[in-house]
């Protein structure tokens, strides 16, 4: 069956987006592996989205290649049976990777959040909408029974124990909402964190753009009841998919953009502050006061940080906080002389005040 009605549109932005995806992700790893840095578990993450956003493009092609996009008067039988097999594997595969994509982001965020509450919360969010993908997932093929109905119009349903469309209706829901919750997020939980301000307007501004990405999955949750009523399924859910995609393809965008900085200001010849990133993936010997309730200095193997514990409430001594590896520069001092003997060396004191037992 040749392609026809919205199949190469669908194909063409699909294979675009896919093309998108992985040149971020693809400069995302190159930066973090050059840039005095190393790959963390939210870039394998966000390579894992790509590989299977990849896989479901393969999938969709297949199916425009039976007659996917077009309406069912101009297509045979098996074309319908077999564009609809692959349409539903297509959205199989492409609801984990709707999962992936944001829990990258709650992972991205969890390298430079130290408060107790507000790890919990991105932890929160990031079990809420994989459990929801999951479910998506397992539920596009076993909404009904035997199975081959689904596609097969010869085969009589005998149980539907599963409602696809209330499954995807919360689930799509739920990842808009995310989306505007991970582009406000940032503002609030960065605003008092020590780290140059560059750094916080590249992060807050990158991950704003997620309100497009909030914006798709709107338009795609308020399609999905008209979905479950259509007679040209394989016409109406082009658009569909093509938002679906869009709004994956956004939230990637999104959360890779920040950790380029280092590599645009190499491109541009300019000495751009990686402090953060160093913070967030190589920072050996950093002490670091976070994490409160641990009794023992611990390696945080994740950061690279020596985290200290425990904090005596009546202990009035000033905490020299300091790092052994030199740095680059920062937004407001620039290193004058590396090495540990011989060198010049910047001390800063801090003061931690405790009111009631809590610090102010």
């Amino acid at each position: 069956m040749p392609l026809g009605g919205k199949g190469p549109t669908v194909i063409g932005v699909l294979s675009m987006e896919t093309f998108l995806i992985l040149f971020f992700v693809g400069l995302r790893f190159f930066t973090r592996k050059t840039m005095k840095g190393g790959v963390g578990s939210d870039d394998y993450v966000l390579m894992v989205t790509w590989a299977v956003h990849f896989v479901a493009v393969i999938a969709m092609v297949r199916s425009a290649q039976f007659g996917f996009g077009q309406y069912t008067e101009f297509l045979t039988e098996e074309d319908i049976r077999m564009a609809t097999f692959w349409e539903l594997v297509g959205q199989t595969v492409i609801s984990v990777a709707m999962g992936t994509s944001k829990l990258a982001v709650g992972m991205f965020l969890m390298r430079i959040v130290i408060v107790p509450w507000q790890r919990w919360l991105l932890w929160f969010w990031n079990f809420i909408i994989m459990f929801f993908s999951t479910l998506e997932t397992v539920c596009v093929f076993t909404q009904c029974f035997p199975v081959e109905s689904l596609w097969d119009t010869r085969v009589a349903k005998e149980t539907c124990p599963m409602n696809l469309t209330t499954v995807a209706f919360i689930f799509c829901s739920l990842s808009f909402i995310l989306d505007f919750f991970l582009a406000a997020f940032p503002w609030y939980v960065l605003k008092d964190l020590n780290m140059p301000q560059r750094e916080k307007t590249t992060i807050c501004l990158s991950l704003s753009v997620g309100v497009f990405a909030g914006i798709c999955g709107i338009v795609r949750t308020t399609t999905l009841t008209q979905l479950s009523h259509s007679a040209e399924y394989l016409q109406d859910t082009a658009d569909s998919f093509m938002w679906t995609s869009s709004e994956l393809t956004t939230t990637v965008v999104c959360v890779s953009v920040p950790i380029l900085r280092p590599l645009w200001g190499r491109f541009l010849g300019t000495n751009v502050s990686n402090q953060y990133y160093k913070h967030s993936e190589g920072s050996n010997n950093l002490v670091t006061i976070g994490r409160m309730g641990r009794s023992k200095p611990r390696m945080d193997t994740e950061l690279g940080l020596v985290t200290i514990g425990q904090v005596d409430v009546n202990d009035n001594h000033n905490t020299t906080i300091g790092a052994n590896r030199p740095h680059s520069n920062s937004d407001s001092d620039k290193s004058i002389l590396h090495g540990d003997h011989g060198g010049i060396k910047k001390t800063q004191e801090f003061t931690v005040q405790y009111e009631g037992g809590r610090a102010l």
